[in-house]
């Protein structure tokens, strides 16, 4: 009797197994073997050759052990993550602190090298470049226009309630952070990722739905007007350290109307010299010269930012709009692949490079620290709801306000790419973001990457149901 009763119960979770795997695309057995195996099996080998040779002072044997375990662990988790449905940089923020906490374990002191070594983090910062030229490739600057004022007054709310309410956070738990630490913390809080929103829109078939064009309008404000004062406070705590320029109002505004100017006139001369430029390319006969041009472009105006004294981000996103201002696609013959195209297997290498850096250097002995848990949670909520808050923005009658709001929420790579900028910079001798600030900023990302794309489907199924999205 209870030989049939364990068969029957195991023919049940076999079957419920079964289910489960039609109902969400699971990767296979063998695969799963596979991703496991390309990562644990090169870290039991160094292990293995470090041990042997404890003598032995590799010069770029670690380095680029890492660059093969960093990469190769990103894009697996970035596959299983897309399977589930989910955004592939939360995968890699994910792997990025798993590697960080085992690391050490397997290699020793050896293992806490990649968290700051300088090759990786020039080449995390390429990825940064990359990244934000990709997105301004993609970025069309009539979309403001074709969705009005609404968008505008979205971005904008998008943008000064979550700083009041990170910079209100900061100073109610870190009363001894310095000012500019605590405008910091609020200014990670106002971005927002267009990416991942335009994703699940674009799955739900609600691209071109009026709650999907003022979003998506919205986000793409949101990303330039972001930018900015990412520029502005950049300046700002370069001023304050004794790097620049004294700090006044004087320098603060000048930094406001250099960022203003740098991405008017390089959007300027991308509406006149776009085409030019691509039928100038085309001329060579060689297919290539586009995505070289293009690069070169890149980290031209990325190094031309700097010197105006932005974050480089914003010349790499303004070469982008230069090259592509309405996101058509450049490419110099109808057969050939647009730029964004070719950019794809440089995005595919360096971009999670930087996503699995950034996660490294998050402890996660830190976040088992109630006051860091008691901070990342303040700022999960404070991100939030500065983001319901821009529902506020929206003029037109019969919208479905909150899933605008929600669109708003995630911050994924735009929000780690600001928090990577803040631990780069140095206020009285110490970073700008301290660990366990960083560590409550990258919990905030987790969870507004991970939460947003879920309720978003949730509320468009609702109004669709009810006939609220057209």
């Amino acid at each position: 009797m209870r030989k049939g009763r364990l068969w029957w119960t195991g023919q049940q979770v076999l079957w419920r197994f079964r289910v489960a795997r039609r109902t969400v695309p699971l990767l296979s057995p063998r695969a799963g073997l596979a991703m496991a195996g390309g990562i644990l099996i090169p870290m039991s080998f160094a292990s293995a050759a470090w041990a042997a040779a404890p003598g032995e002072e590799p010069q770029f044997g670690p380095l680029l052990f890492g660059l093969a375990v960093m990469v190769g662990a990103a894009r697996a988790a970035g596959l299983l993550a897309e399977r589930w449905k989910q955004p592939s940089v939360l995968a890699e923020l994910l792997v990025g602190i798993g590697l960080g906490n085992l690391l050490p374990v397997f290699l020793g002191e050896a293992g806490l090298t990649f968290r700051s070594d300088p090759a990786l983090m020039f080449l995390a910062e390429v990825g940064v470049l990359i990244l934000l030229f990709d997105v301004g490739l993609e970025a069309d600057v009539r979309a403001l226009a074709r969705v009005g004022v609404s968008s505008l007054l979205v971005a904008s709310i998008g943008l000064v309630v979550p700083i009041i309410l990170g910079w209100g956070a900061a100073t109610w738990l870190l009363p001894d952070s310095p000012p500019l630490t605590r405008l910091f913390v609020g200014t990670t809080l106002s971005a927002t990722s267009v990416g991942i929103t335009a994703r699940v829109l674009r799955d739900l078939g609600a691209t071109h739905s009026r709650e999907g064009r003022i979003i998506i309008g919205a986000a793409i404000a949101d990303d330039i007007l972001g930018l900015v004062l990412l520029a502005v406070v950049a300046g700002m705590v370069t001023a304050a350290a004794g790097d620049g320029p004294s700090l006044s109002a004087l320098a603060i505004l000048g930094i406001l109307v250099r960022a203003v100017l740098f991405l008017a006139v390089t959007v300027g001369l991308g509406i006149f010299l776009s085409e030019p430029i691509a039928r100038l390319a085309g001329r060579s006969g060689d297919p290539d010269i586009v995505l070289v041009f293009g690069l070169s472009l890149c980290f031209a105006l990325a190094f031309v930012a700097e010197l105006l004294g932005m974050a480089g981000i914003i010349g790499a996103f303004a070469a982008g709009l230069m090259l592509d201002p309405y996101g058509k696609g450049v490419r110099t013959g109808k057969a050939n692949d647009t730029l964004a195209e070719r950019l794809r297997p440089l995005s595919s290498l360096f971009v999670p490079l930087f996503f699995v850096l950034m996660g490294t250097h998050v402890h996660l002995g830190s976040l088992m620290d109630l006051a860091v848990l008691g901070f990342g949670t303040v700022l999960i909520l404070g991100a939030i709801a500065g983001k319901l808050a821009c529902s506020l923005g929206v003029l037109e009658r019969g919208v479905n306000r909150l899933a605008i709001g929600v669109g708003m929420i995630p911050r994924g790579e735009v929000g780690l790419v600001f928090a990577g900028i803040g631990t780069g910079l140095t206020l009285e001798g110490r970073p700008l973001l301290s660990q366990s600030v960083f560590s409550a900023v990258v919990l905030m990302v987790l969870v507004t990457t991970l939460v947003a794309p879920m309720a978003l489907r949730w509320v468009l199924d609702r109004s669709s149901e009810q006939g609220g999205v057209r």
